[in-house]
């Protein structure tokens, strides 16, 4: 039986629809704040079906992320064999990332309209064909035959992409809704292993089958999951569901979600710079595609391990999200490292080095990954939001456009510099944006803004009252619901989170937070 909260929404497991896989998304207990709370055994591991709903989608994020860590290895090389100008490269990379930014912030409206499965079995068959004709340019022999079918393919993958990698992560947040950090972790592990599989194995292939043979393998792999969506997944759809423009304008103003997305992005362009740099630096040790993909391996392990290890942490333990900040600063600190940049040009080149500061790179990224995405959950049910199929593909559509809106600028930082200039100056851009990001993040983060504005608007209204309105008083906003906890100060914050979270207890490992009445969660087809 699962844990009754009367007046707050279950984190653990809960099912008031018992037989479907995402009971516990729609289970909701009408409100009330001052009934006890009902203590019973916590819930005993996870049903066969909610497993093979986990391992679907992990798969899914582990062959699509096998294709884009194989391109930055093999390309490059092809690129250069055929004399096509190396300029080209950043190109063929932006466009896949421009196309998501653009598909992206769209997936609120397009998930919930489609469907969970028909969004994820459509995107994995669009993403087989995508690879399967992209593995076809090798046949190409002049600039124009090469560079134009890659780019307009990489435009389309990036389609593809955008919706499978939300409706997967969509799923999972409907299935184990009490753990979605946690699941976030695990497909964010798979992702780990598919930047782990794709250069080793894309690296082999490579060598010994040619540029056709990892493509083909990748497409055929997601053709299959495609099979596997549309017989393991149920469809939910949420026509009926958008959160109230108040809520909405809550979360886009709240502070931590600003910040996050800030992070995120800042993340997001380290990854689209080893797309465009990391390959031709590997490539003067002069130790051929074998040893270059074993690096790449070894650094994206690390996102693959640490991803999932994140996501369980932070669900056992409540961390302020202002320790996201860690993240960038250890980000650029591997950066000053692996250039060197040149106030530390003493260091010299390593290979050994380069792969120990590209696997605790990873691991930060990691860590910031992971520590964004949940917090930017919790943010958006602490705006008001209901746990719904909008909510998730709304949160998790601004989590992508975050990271993708950086990969969309880093392969053009890489590319530009590496043709130009030297990858010491590819770090030595990387580390300021590393350290900007840290500064921005902290200004937003760190400081009572609300506070700041309501002082100022007082005075304001002293010297001009017709002009200016008073500052409302806060304690008599939230009693009319017209104010935002999360735009309050430290403390008002703390004693507005109180009355909607509950602490845990000895049968409950989890807290539990309180969700408004909600019109539905959406309907299984």
């Amino acid at each position: 039986m699962a844990t009754v909260m009367t007046g707050y929404r279950d984190v653990d497991e809960a099912s008031n629809y018992p037989g479907s896989s995402y009971a516990r998304a729609l289970s909701v207990r009408s409100p009330s704040l001052h009934e006890p709370l009902e203590e019973t055994p916590p819930p005993k591991g996870y049903s066969r079906k909610e497993m093979f709903v986990l391992v679907v989608c992990s798969c899914s994020s582990m062959f699509m992320h096998m294709g884009l860590s194989t391109i930055p290895l093999v390309l490059p090389i092809e690129i250069t064999r055929k004399g096509v100008p190396y300029e080209f490269c950043g190109a063929i990379f932006s466009v896949f990332a421009i196309s998501i930014v653009i598909l992206e912030p769209f997936q609120a409206k397009i998930l919930p309209w489609i469907g969970t499965r028909n969004s994820f079995v459509y995107s994995a068959l669009l993403g087989g064909v995508c690879y399967v004709s992209f593995a076809m340019i090798d046949f190409a022999n002049t600039v124009p035959g090469f560079a134009t079918p890659a780019i307009i393919i990489r435009f389309v993958e990036g389609f593809y992409y955008a919706v499978l990698i939300t409706a997967s992560n969509v799923i999972v947040c409907l299935t184990f809704p009490d753990r979605a950090s946690f699941a976030f972790g695990v497909l964010e592990g798979f992702v780990g292993a598919g930047f782990t599989l794709g250069p080793a194995l894309g690296g082999v292939l490579f060598k010994f089958c040619g540029f056709v043979a990892p493509f083909l393998l990748i497409g055929a792999c997601l053709l299959v999951t495609a099979g596997l969506g549309y017989c393991a997944l149920e469809q939910i759809t949420g026509l009926n569901l958008a959160a109230r423009k108040k809520e909405k304008k809550r979360l886009i103003r709240d502070t931590a979600f600003i910040g996050c997305s800030l992070l995120t992005m800042a993340a997001g362009i380290v990854w689209g710079t080893f797309e465009t740099a990391l390959e031709p630096y590997l490539a003067t040790y002069e130790k051929g595609p074998l040893v270059e993909g074993l690096v790449f391996a070894i650094a994206y392990l690390a996102y693959g391990a640490m991803a999932p290890l994140w996501g369980f942490i932070f669900r056992k333990v409540e961390m302020d999200y202002r320790w996201i900040l860690v993240g960038p600063l250890v980000v650029a600190l591997c950066w000053m490292v692996l250039g060197p940049i040149p106030p530390l040009s003493f260091i010299g080149k390593r290979l050994w080095l380069d792969t120990v500061c590209l696997f605790v790179l990873n691991t930060a990224i990691a860590y910031i990954f992971v520590f964004s995405f949940d917090t930017m959950l919790k943010r958006a049910i602490f705006c008001g939001m209901e746990g719904d199929v909008a909510t998730y593909a709304l949160v998790v559509a601004g989590f992508f456009s975050s990271i993708y809106i950086g990969e969309a600028i880093g392969p053009i930082i890489g590319g530009y510099l590496t043709a130009n200039k030297s990858f010491q100056a590819v770090a030595t851009v990387a580390v300021f944006i590393q350290f900007a990001a840290f500064a921005l993040g902290a200004i937003i983060m760190l400081i009572a803004w609300n506070k700041i504005i309501r002082r100022l608007r007082r005075k304001l209204h002293q010297k001009f009252p017709r002009w200016v309105s008073p500052p409302e008083d806060p304690s008599v906003a939230r009693e009319s619901g017209e104010t935002s906890p999360l735009h309050s100060s430290i403390a008002d914050e703390e004693e507005e989170y109180m009355n909607i979270f509950q602490p845990p207890t000895p049968s409950r490992k989890t807290g539990a937070i309180r969700y408004l009445p909600p019109k539905s969660y959406g309907s299984i087809c």
